[in-house]
């Protein structure tokens, strides 16, 4: 009887606490700032999780995702998307005026309404940034 009772306390502790992480969804449109070269820039992540996938878009104000006034601030797919927990990762590929494109990475956690994480260049040096969900 001790050994049901033991084993029924063990099972209720390990579902407890899974669920804050369970219940956690990264879904929703986020205000996401960072400090670039000429000063702050703003991003507006879109976000749909499904499962451990996430999909959506990212567009930067004055244009590209690292904002700078390259384009007109169109939305960006982004690719690569994952969620493990409370960590997140994705990728954006953007052209830049003919030269080609270049591929950012951020990754970074989430809780609640507040995100924080890097965003990884071509050229390395991660950027920090930080992020709340706004819907």
């Amino acid at each position: 009887m001790k050994i049901r009772a033991v084993l029924t306390l063990v099972a209720l502790a390990a579902a407890f606490s899974a669920a804050p992480a369970s219940a956690q969804n990264m879904s929703g449109t986020w205000q996401i700032t960072s400090q670039g070269r000429r000063g702050s820039v703003t991003q507006t992540l879109v976000v749909q999780q499904q499962g451990s996938t996430i999909t959506g878009t990212l567009t930067a104000m004055g244009g590209g995702p690292r904002g700078g006034g390259r384009g007109g601030g169109e939305p960006i797919e982004i690719s690569d998307g994952s969620v493990d927990g409370a960590s997140f990762s994705f990728a954006v590929t953007f052209e830049v005026g003919g030269r080609g494109s270049i591929t950012t990475t951020y990754t970074g956690t989430y809780e609640g309404d507040f995100m924080e994480g890097t965003i990884e260049g071509p050229r390395g040096g991660g950027q920090p940034f930080m992020g709340t969900r706004g819907d």
